[in-house]
């Protein structure tokens, strides 16, 4: 008998579950009440939630639980109105408490247990005549489209006075990583497999009232005490650590886990798990010399592969605590790799933080690319700790300045603990997604409100992270770093005695005006100037300018702004470019004699604004020495010079390229060709930046930028009138990209070959070791520890591209293995075999998840359709199979988004106008079927491919 399906009841006296009814008079009340309403009406202010959960996730899955809510009244109204979404409410009372808080603590007693405990497992409720006495709710009405939950009283508030607020109900176990949830996975080896669930909570964005009825705001804060009830062999693990547990009253082999209350915060951070994993720990010193305890959990037999991140931590933690001038605020830290979870997906729950697996375990075949964003998750999540738990942004419309400054915090906090991940890498690529995502003409502003979007889980998207980490990055930049860090510091610390915003929330004006204080003090900016209005023309609008440099006679700048827009055919003859910029930009700059690239020397030297968008400035440079504004990416635009200029600097790069820093280059490779692409300069400039990656082994992001780009024109050039001259140019600089390196090949070693990028492009000697080195690894002649190259993705994936069917077989058995979901090698090989270039083999990867004998996680599912989309040969397949099993995918994702963000990247990678319009008219034609922002998403994204297309041809 399966204990957990079937728990022994014991005694319990019980009333069965009655009927509650409204009158019609009292709806109509409560309807126009409410009606209109986006955020709830200010009636109460949550001041400590009692929440009692008992969790069923086995057989009938279901979700019982109480909740205590005491409150301070706002208003003198008949009414309180709650959130509650898919809750169905059984009992709601409303009860007068003291004014004092000590005697609010202990003005009465219950047994909130033993009431979820019958109603879980009986259908049924106590009834208590004493508690009911002084009852002053007289009825309760649920609005699932407002996701209201509306308490009519018998009597009016008394505003400035206390209430508790008791609702006992019953909710759902989700499958979608959303409100309470919970996932199957596999454990152990094939020998000994079986099936294990692990359940958890999601609740951000506004999921927690799938979980329990409350004000779920961000900036209404309270405090929490969670007592969760579960079969006894799993764990419970919350915010806080484990003040007691007890076996359940009526249920045998159950047992109730009471944790300690938190500290004030916001409702969707929240958090429960449950599972039998084990874990490992450490022992964190703060600055404030307490010790921390921070535990790692994931399967029993991959506690190893926690290793990485428990190094990690303590470090990151400590140097978080240094810049911020504050110590972590709870007695521990748990960290959970969840299986089922949303692949790359992290959650900052204070004190218990999440992450799919992916972000979480490092195995010994992990490279440095996945490490960094393994750390770079890592110390994002950990930064939250501060930014967004301890200072929450008061609504959801600012959300991008919480995410915006834990995305700046991955960079600078992982060059000083981890500099040998060389995390640039990573942002540099994420900074140029976001600036072509930024071009879209249905981009929303940073600052637009979340009602704005079709789901507030949209507003989660790449330009609240990535561009606001980008425009922080600029403030830093113009204000320096004293001052951002005291700005920083002062928006956190409640010691400081200007405004306090700890355990509270604040909104981005709050910010800039902190920073605008400190930047005046450091006298970094003018008191002329205002922060806030500087920053505002970059949040309240999408975007972002195109500086234009132009050298003058006797050392004159001319520099000027426009707005770069992919809608707008940009000017070929940039002297007649029209002016109609709004932003305040920043001109930092250096030369070719002065070479300043130090954080010290990105404070501007100039500004443009909107009054004034264009300026000379007298540089100081000879004719023939070159200049470079916005060194080292600091500002959020791009750049353009004069032929002469670009001529200059690609003469600086073939004489000694480390002269400009790394950054900086990927910087100037990737305006190029983005201004190639717009016609705004010619693509011989852009051949002209690349040259110099001929002389040198270094700079494979470069070169890997340089081809996604060449790719781009390859694209566009299939799908065109046949132009001579500009697959000449295509096939000048494929060659500056893969490049003949000759007798340097033999001072090079197998791993650093394969690692280089060479085999992306065909290189014969770089295949051919890759050929040599995996079938070695199939024949066993050669162990994974004897060569590290002969166990990495990347050599799988060259001779996955440029073998045969022997490897492809291989491959293909390997990842069919019963043991599949437990092997990391084996899910290494499904992600290497995504870059098959043979139509038929990914057609049998797509069709992986049709095959009757594998059972194939959406998740993967996911993965691989995500990389074959990349991969220019596989995507026309995946659109055909995507289009044939629309149904069944979406039947399959438990995310109905996931299909929406598959048909999104396939419009994203494709620059063929056949398969554009085959995108276009089949979503015109199912727009039923997926969610509205998934509609929006993916015509956006197929109108900016049609407008690229054509601008190229």
């Amino acid at each position: 008998m399966n204990i957990m399906a079937f728990p022994l009841v014991k005694n319990y006296r019980l009333v069965l579950l009655r009927p509650i009814y409204l009158t019609a008079l009292m709806l109509q009340v409560l309807v126009s009440s409410t009606e209109n309403l986006v955020q709830l009406p200010t009636i109460v202010s949550p001041i400590h939630y009692r929440l009692t959960l008992l969790p069923i996730l086995e057989d009938n899955p279901r979700l019982c639980g109480h909740v205590w809510i005491d409150v301070k009244a706002r208003t003198e109204t008949n009414m309180i109105v709650l959130h509650s979404s898919e809750l169905k409410i059984l009992k709601a009372i409303v009860l007068p408490l003291s004014s004092e808080m000590s005697e609010r603590a202990t003005q009465y007693q219950t047994e909130d247990d033993v009431a979820v405990e019958n109603l879980c497992f009986s259908s049924a409720v106590y009834d208590d005549s004493v508690i009911e006495s002084s009852n002053i709710a007289l009825d309760h009405h649920s609005d699932g489209q407002k996701q209201f939950l509306t308490i009519v009283l018998r009597e009016a508030l008394k505003r400035g006075a206390y209430y508790r607020i008791g609702i006992l109900y019953t909710g759902n176990i989700y499958e979608d990583n959303k409100g309470f949830f919970r996932a199957k996975y596999e454990a152990g080896s094939q020998a000994d497999c079986c099936k294990r669930t692990v359940a958890a909570t999601q609740l951000e964005a506004i999921q927690a009232r799938k979980m329990f009825p409350c004000v779920d705001e961000p900036d209404k804060k309270a405090t929490f005490q969670l007592m969760v009830g579960h079969f006894f062999p799993l764990k419970a693990i919350n915010n806080m650590p484990l003040k007691s547990s007890a076996p359940m009253a009526t249920v045998e082999h159950w047992v109730w886990d009471t944790f300690e209350t938190t500290p004030v915060m916001s409702t969707y951070l929240v958090a429960c798990v449950l599972t039998e994993f084990g874990h490992v720990e450490t022992i964190y010193h703060s600055i404030s010399g307490k010790n921390v305890t921070v535990r790692l959990w994931t399967h029993h037999h991959r506690l190893a592969h926690l290793d990485f991140a428990l190094k990690l931590i303590p470090k990151a933690l400590n140097r978080l605590e240094d810049y911020l001038g504050i110590p972590y605020s709870l007695p521990k830290l748990d960290v959970v790799a969840l299986p089922g979870y949303e692949e790359g997906k992290a959650m900052e729950n204070w004190g218990l933080i999440i992450h799919s697996e992916m972000n979480l375990l490092v195995d010994e075949s992990t490279d440095n690319i996945d490490k960094s964003i393994v750390a770079a998750t890592v110390v994002h999540e950990l930064a939250h700790q501060w930014i967004g738990n301890l200072v929450s942004a008061t609504s959801w419309d600012d959300i991008w300045l919480n995410e915006g400054l834990t995305t700046l915090m991955e960079s600078f906090i992982l060059e000083q603990v981890a500099p040998d991940l060389e995390y640039e890498s990573v942002m540099l690529v994420f900074l140029q997604e976001v600036m072509r995502s930024d071009l879209l003409s249905t981009q929303f502003p940073l600052n637009a409100p979340a009602s704005s979007y079709p789901t507030v889980d949209e507003k989660f998207d790449v330009i609240s992270y990535a561009k606001g980490a980008a425009i922080f990055r600029m403030a830093r930049s113009f204000v320096g770093q004293e001052a951002f860090q005291s700005a920083i510091r002062r928006y956190l610390n409640k010691l400081q005695v200007f405004i306090c915003y700890q355990f509270s929330s604040a909104n981005s004006t709050d910010m800039w005006n902190l920073i605008n204080q400190e930047a005046r003090r450091t006298h970094t900016i003018s008191g002329r100037m205002n922060v806030a209005r500087i920053m505002k023309t970059w949040t309240h609008q999408p975007g972002y300018p195109l500086v234009h440099v132009h050298r003058g006679k006797n050392g004159i700048l001319h520099i000027s702004q426009r707005p770069f827009k992919s809608e707008d055919v940009p000017a070929i003859d940039n002297a007649t470019m029209a002016i109609s910029a709004s932003w305040w930009v920043p001109i930092s700059m250096t030369n070719g004699e002065e070479r300043k690239f130090s954080p010290n020397d990105l404070l501007p030297v100039a500004w443009l604004s909107p009054r004034k968008p264009s300026m000379e400035f007298q540089g100081t440079m000879g004719n023939n020495t070159w200049v470079l504004v916005n060194q080292q990416a600091g500002n959020y635009y791009r750049v353009n010079y004069d032929k002469q200029n670009w001529d200059l600097l690609s003469e600086q790069l073939m004489h000694n390229h480390t002269v400009i820093p790394f950054i900086t280059r990927s910087q100037l490779v990737d305006d190029a060709f983005v201004l190639g692409h717009a016609k705004i300069i010619t693509y011989d400039i852009a051949l002209d930046m690349i040259r110099y990656l001929s002389n040198t082994n270094d700079d494979l992001l470069i070169r890997r930028v340089a081809q996604s780009h060449i790719q781009f024109m390859e694209g566009t050039s299939e799908n065109s009138i046949k132009n001579p001259e500009k697959e000449k140019m295509i096939k000048s600089m494929t060659s500056f990209v893969s490049r003949e390196r000759k007798s340097r090949m033999a001072k090079i070693s197998s791993n650093d070959l394969i690692n280089s990028g060479d085999c992306d492009s065909g290189d014969r000697q770089c295949v051919n070791k890759a050929l040599l080195l995996f079938r070695a690894f199939i024949s066993g002649s050669m162990l994974p520890e004897q060569d590290k190259s002969a166990n990495s993705e990347s050599m799988w994936c060259a001779a996955i591209r440029h073998g045969s069917q022997p490897e492809w077989d291989f491959a293909w058995n390997m990842t069919r293995s019963s043991d599949f979901q437990t092997s990391y090698a084996a899910k290494k090989m499904l992600k290497a075999m995504c870059c098959t270039t043979d139509s038929i083999h990914s057609k049998q990867l797509l069709t992986r998840v049709l095959h009757p004998n594998i059972k194939q996680r959406p998740k993967d599912t996911s993965m691989i359709m995500t990389r074959l989309i990349k991969n220019p040969s596989a995507r026309p397949v995946v659109l055909n199979f995507v289009l044939s099993n629309f149904a069944f995918l979406n039947k399959h994702f438990p995310n109905p988004s996931m299909t929406s963000e598959l048909l999104t990247a396939i419009a994203k990678h494709s620059y063929s106008s056949e398969e554009l319009e085959k995108v276009k008219a089949f979503v015109m034609n199912n727009s039923n079927e997926l969610e509205a922002g998934g509609v929006n998403r993916i015509l956006a994204a197929v109108r900016n491919n049609l407008f690229w297309l054509e601008l190229t041809n």
